[in-house]
């Protein structure tokens, strides 16, 4: 063997070296040239686009594995179909532009592009109710341990826009005509990501099925909503014409929402002389207020409870108003009973004289317990002295209220454990919604940030499952003067409210802002009428569709890809049944 000295075997080594290196590089760049290079090493220089169906949660750090190129969905007629488009990869300070062209390549009329607002979630969603830490049990329902980040509210955007992020969200909306031709439309999403081009494809397979406009609507629905929030949140003042522009814009939103019930507070329109009678009454407000939600195209009015508990630790029933000396109100006390008469005896004639007899449903005390009934039915029958056929709605706490209350309202949890009782009010003529707020928690359907959004959609199909008619949510708009980062808010002494439970709309300067559980919710309500369309027909055939994906309020299935091969069965089955 030859004796190579040291410096010469350096530059042999450094010189294989080098060959190797030039033709790994060579064989690299024809892989690019030739399209043959994994994806994945791709990715690392550039950013990422996937489709995702709309009733899938997102988050901001979801991952693109693997990446949706196009997506197909099953639709009715008389609705929009969603879709979101998820950009990760991104440097933040790209110019994202973005486009929806049809088969024709023409821009789709009435198209809306939004981009998704991810908000945090500081706390999980007990397994009973509130926060983990009302009972300091660990939740395993939620679909993600706090805290993260989960996208919910969205705004309007148009192109282009500064991507501000690494990773970006938008939601495409495809509005569905109620006159469309039953077929597939194909929609090319277009984007350019900073001089990086994508081109996704969205399939709308549209069916005969046609969802009724809000007005013939066969379930009821409401979230409560909160007018000084309105008034902070905007900056506008009560009662002046920039408020009910505002409160136009609300209206319109929760009709968007499938809401088509609303409240009004008795004492917004109230005075009261020093020994409670009535001073004034502003039949004007009151009126033009609930012509606002009528022409959005609600139709229920929901006269909000008018006594309330002192605190939860007590027992005492107040009035919601007080006199001219400001003094509380005991609700059963003759000066209680005499303001709720006066001011009773001119709701009466203002819903007479209006034509709303027949839409009106009247709350008095809020979640009655079996302590209260009593006193309830004192109150209670002071309304009925004054209008017999007064029909009342309570969210109710007891079962002792028969021959009480018309339209029942128990949480959901209670419904399913006491299902016999709430079938023979339905059976004697009472109706029966039913409500969730900051519980229950656990697997029971509810629509908190850390649940699937599944578990909105289902909330219609479970109501059709049990042939209930309503469905009641206290938080519109009860948010802080932070919406957008208080999700988990205080609520009282040892408890905080779970995240969402306060609010499903958010408040931008320039109007509400709709949200991704908000439009959860109105699939289930559209869902709901196809299923009640079905049943009509064929109701062994529904209960079967429903069983598939729902067999109770704590049973269902998560899996989306279920989901929507159960909704193709129940819009081909309603479309057996429907004219062209």
């Amino acid at each position: 063997m030859f004796n190579i000295p040291e410096g010469i075997r350096s530059v042999m080594k450094w010189h294989s070296t080098s060959m190797m290196l030039l033709a790994i590089s060579s064989m690299l760049a024809q892989q690019l040239v030739s399209g043959q290079l994994p994806r994945q090493s791709q990715s690392q220089t550039e950013p990422a686009v996937g489709l995702f169906d709309e009733v899938q949660e997102l988050f901001p750090d979801t991952k693109l594995d693997p990446a949706v190129r196009r997506l197909v969905v099953h639709a009715p007629r008389n609705t929009v179909a969603g879709v979101h488009v998820l950009i990760t990869g991104l440097q933040g300070t790209e110019t994202i532009a973005f486009s929806e062209s049809d088969e024709t390549g023409k821009l789709t009329p009435g198209t809306s592009w939004y981009r998704l607002i991810d908000v945090p979630v500081a706390e999980n969603t007990g397994l009973d109710r509130n926060t983990e830490k009302y009972s300091g049990m660990k939740n395993p329902y939620v679909i993600r341990r706090a805290p993260f980040r989960i996208y919910d509210p969205f705004r309007p955007v148009q192109s282009p826009l500064m991507a501000e992020s690494t990773s970006v969200a938008l939601r495409i909306e495809i509005p569905i005509d109620i006159s469309a031709s039953p077929r597939d439309y194909r929609h090319r999403l277009n984007l350019d990501l900073g001089g990086h081009r994508e081109s996704l494809e969205f399939v709308v397979s549209v069916h005969r099925a046609v969802v009724p406009p809000l007005a013939r609507s066969t379930v009821n629905y409401i979230n409560w909503h909160n007018i000084d929030n309105i008034c902070s949140a905007h900056a506008v003042t009560k009662w002046s014409e920039p408020f009910w522009d505002m409160l136009a814009k609300y209206a319109h939103t929760m009709a968007r929402g499938r809401q088509n019930a609303f409240w009004f507070i008795w004492g917004d329109y109230f005075t009261f002389d020093s020994v409670g009678n009535v001073s004034s009454f502003r039949r004007d407000l009151l009126e033009r207020y609930i012509r606002v939600f009528l022409d959005a195209g609600m139709k229920t009015i929901h006269g909000a409870p008018m006594f309330g508990r002192r605190n939860w630790t007590s027992t005492d029933m107040l009035l919601s108003v007080q006199a001219a000396d400001g003094k509380e109100v005991d609700a059963v006390s003759d000066r209680g009973k005499r303001m709720l008469a006066q001011m009773a005896e001119r709701i009466i004639t203002t819903m007479r004289e209006n034509g709303w007899e027949k839409q009106w449903l009247q709350g008095v005390f809020d979640e009655p317990e079996d302590a209260f009934v009593d006193r309830y039915r004192e109150l209670v029958s002071v309304l009925r002295r004054l209008k017999p056929d007064i029909k009342i709605l309570e969210a109710t706490m007891t079962m002792q209220a028969t021959g009480l209350v018309d339209v029942w309202c128990p949480q959901v949890q209670e419904y399913q454990s006491n299902r016999e009782f709430f079938d023979q009010r339905k059976a004697a003529g009472d109706r029966v919604w039913v409500y969730t707020c900051l519980s229950p928690g656990g697997p029971w359907l509810n629509r908190l940030l850390d649940e699937e959004r599944l578990r909105q959609v289902y909330i219609g199909w479970a109501l059709a499952k049990y042939d209930l008619q309503g469905y009641l949510h206290w938080g519109g708009n009860f948010h802080t003067a932070k919406p957008f980062e208080e999700l988990v808010r205080f609520h009282m002494e040892g408890q905080y409210l779970p995240a969402g439970d306060s609010h499903i709309l958010y408040p931008l300067p320039e109007g509400p802002l709709s949200s991704h559980r908000f439009e959860a919710h109105r699939i289930g309500f559209e869902d709901y009428e196809l299923l009640v369309q079905l049943k009509s027909h064929d109701a062994v055939k529904a209960q079967q569709i429903i069983g598939s994906v729902v067999q109770g309020f704590d049973k269902y299935s998560k899996d989306v890809a279920a989901y929507r091969a159960t909704r193709k069965l129940l819009l081909d089955a309603v479309d057996r049944y429907t004219g062209k």
